[in-house]
């Protein structure tokens, strides 16, 4: 074998995946399929929009502040099992993690008044959460393209491809949140309807982590200099966001026990500033090891998501309430923006080339949720159940790509004291990803489950 220490790298992996996450898969993840919030209304499927009758009225719909009989301090966690069952190259794996995180804190406060009903809330609430988990490894013979410029022994230079016929192992990680401190209102406006406003600051942070390895197990790239033995890649994402947004909600009671619910999420543009890094390392058969980092990075971009709509309705027998919700938003109106004070330069422009992939690759949604709940006599127990149903927002998915959630909870409402609740929700989909690095593509069922606890104490 010949020495090593004449050979100079030119250009490390010619392909190339994102260093920064402004794409429009990545805008659409970041408000899509909101978990949502409160023990009680996961509980219920998260059909909760003509429910709302406690400090999550907030951000289910402000105006079922009204319906509050006391004031209140409510607070909650989960704990989130993230199950995988990739299929890469015809090999499967089987994967989990787990995440357990703080959720919610909040007041509500009635004031007093002589008829009709006005409250105020304060608090801060994770309602979509970024926590993911992939990992893949397979043998395979497609072609990534993947090549290197190697310089010979009479000082020439020739790219000697590492393309395919190798094992291929990816990992992807994710974790972080999107939150917003929220301040809500609702107030009656007469005997039969109450309408509500929230303005929420927008804050939240994510790390996103990928890892790829490339082997030649077979010894097939054997020949100086492109003897490779191996190649792998790492990145890291950091990103913050920060924002606002305003959803005006409204209640309207049909009768003593059945009511309508509707809300209205205008337009928000959410701020993100990504910290990237990347470096990769090539290792021929000999030992000899080149590595490459880039310099750190930072980027800053926005994105502006259009109009949401929920609607929703409940029916409230005493021992038992009946609900049903929607929420529509038509994902191709989003689109990147360039933040105010920034110098526009060619990076941006490309950022803006990417938003005629919105309407091409991504469609409307309308989304829905059903849930009950069981009100034992005399004893102040509560059972609860629910489903939903998110079809997902590509515009060539199939009802295969659909999100299905199941629900149980309970809970024990000790009236003017206290209320304690529980929940479980298990997630059930399927997601086809691919990157240049693996263009051969990986088939996923996702099962998550989600259990949930919380407290509210009655003031």
């Amino acid at each position: 074998m010949k020495s090593k220490k004449y050979l100079l790298i030119m250009v490390i992996g010619l392909i190339t995946a994102p260093l920064t996450a402004q794409t429009p898969d990545e805008a659409v993840n970041f408000m899509f399929d909101e978990t949502g919030v409160g023990v009680k209304a996961q509980g219920m499927g998260n059909a909760f929009v003509a429910v709302a009758d406690d400090y999550t009225a907030t951000y289910w719909n402000p105006a079922g502040l009204t319906m509050l009989k006391y004031s209140e301090i409510s607070g909650d966690m989960y704990h989130l099992k993230f199950n995988t069952e990739a299929n890469f190259s015809e090999t499967m794996m089987l994967n989990e993690r787990t995440f357990t995180k703080f959720s919610s804190l909040g007041l509500a406060y009635k004031f007093p008044t002589t008829q009709g009903s006005f409250a105020l809330s304060f608090g801060y609430n994770r309602f979509k959460d970024f926590d993911d988990f992939m990992r893949f490894s397979g043998f395979s013979a497609v072609s990534n393209g993947l090549e290197f410029e190697l310089q010979n022994d009479d000082g020439s230079y020739q790219y000697y491809p590492y393309d395919k016929d190798v094992l291929r192992t990816e990992e992807i990680t994710q974790n972080g949140n999107l939150s917003a401190w929220s301040i809500g209102g609702g107030l009656q406006v007469s005997e039969n309807l109450a309408i509500g406003l929230t303005m929420n600051f927008y804050s939240g942070s994510s790390y996103y982590v990928f890892d790829f390895y490339q082997d030649d197990v077979d010894n097939i790239y054997n020949i100086y200099p492109g003897d490779f033995d191996s190649y792998e890649l790492h990145q890291r994402i950091d990103s913050d966001f920060s924002g606002w947004g305003a959803k005006l909600g409204a209640i309207y009671h049909l009768s003593e026990h059945l009511r309508l619910g509707g809300t209205i999420e205008f337009p928000t543009t959410l701020n993100v500033l990504e910290n990237y890094s990347s470096g990769d390392v090539l290792v021929f058969d000999d030992g000899y090891a080149s590595e490459y980092s880039d310099e750190p990075g930072e980027w800053e971009y926005e994105i502006q998501y259009p109009f949401k709509f929920s609607g929703g309705i409940a029916l409230d027998l005493n021992l038992l309430l009946l609900s049903g919700s929607f929420d529509f938003r038509d994902w191709t109106q989003a689109k990147f923006a360039v933040p105010d004070g920034r110098t526009y330069s060619q990076d941006y422009a490309d950022l803006l080339d990417e938003n005629r992939f919105f309407p091409e690759d991504f469609r409307s949604v309308f989304s829905y949720a059903a849930g009950a709940e069981l009100r034992v006599p005399g004893t102040g127990l509560r059972f609860r159940g629910g489903y939903r149903m998110v079809p997902s927002a590509y515009a060539d998915a199939s009802d295969a790509d659909n999100r299905e959630y199941i629900s149980v909870g309970f809970g024990y409402d000790a009236g003017a004291g206290a209320a304690l609740n529980f929940a479980l929700t298990k997630g059930f989909w399927k997601r086809n990803s691919y990157d240049g690095y693996t263009p051969s593509g990986t088939m996923e069922d996702v099962e998550t489950t989600r259990v949930m606890a919380g407290l509210v104490i009655r003031l």
